[in-house]
């Protein structure tokens, strides 16, 4: 695992980077320039109410400013997302040479490959905040992954957007489906137990008249 530097390989690409996160780029913008065209409007209305310029323009500054955060707090959700791919990953909306990869970035910084399997997290105790971990039967810990004691919005759709790329990365790499895999065993599993449970029926049926013949010869 690449967990030993903050520095993403050069083939590697930041979430917010790739072709499928530009319309969240573009919509940043497009809401910045709507902010700033209603900020100008309420300007020039309360200019027309003969308020002084200086009220007129303090109202529309901080309008621009309140709608400009939120905007800016939405978009930063996304462009914070701790996800890196490669050139030959489906979110780069390019024909794959080889394989694909996925990289996650932990709290301190550094980039660590998820592994084979999906990831939760859970709560870390000792230093707060959540820890990244395989979402297996074990949960074998990846890294400290953010700081944060409670779980928001933002994280769960971060830990959606790393579950997707990994889906995407084994699709790439023709990796058979964990989830897959395990449906199809429980399914096995589930008819074994039915044939089980059918012959032992039948064993018994087979030997109850012969019990009771010999019990009739007592």
């Amino acid at each position: 695992m690449e967990d030993d530097t903050g520095r993403l390989p050069p083939d590697m690409r930041p979430f917010i980077d790739t072709p499928v996160a530009q319309p969240l780029v573009k919509g940043r913008n497009v809401a910045l320039a709507g902010s700033m065209i209603v900020a100008t409007v309420l300007f020039l209305l309360l200019r027309q109410f003969a308020l002084s310029t200086a009220l007129a323009a303090g109202c529309a500054i901080l309008t621009l400013g309140l709608n400009a955060t939120v905007v800016i707090m939405r978009f930063n959700a996304h462009a914070t997302t701790p996800l890196a791919v490669n050139l030959n990953h489906p979110f780069m909306n390019s024909e794959p040479m080889g394989d694909a990869k996925v990289l996650v970035r932990m709290s301190n910084g550094s980039w660590i490959e998820p592994g084979e399997h999906r990831v939760r997290t859970v709560p870390e105790d000792l230093l707060g905040g959540h820890n990244l971990v395989q979402d297996t039967d074990d949960y074998p810990i990846l890294g400290h992954f953010v700081s944060k004691s409670e779980k928001g919005p933002t994280l769960t759709r971060h830990l959606a957007l790393i579950n997707q790329a990994i889906a995407l990365r084994d699709a790439v790499n023709d990796v058979p489906d964990p989830i897959e895999d395990a449906r199809e065993r429980e399914n096995q599993e589930t008819g074994l137990l039915e044939r089980s449970w059918l012959e032992e029926e039948a064993e018994v049926e087979v030997e109850s008249p012969l019990v009771s013949f010999f019990r009739g010869k007592d």
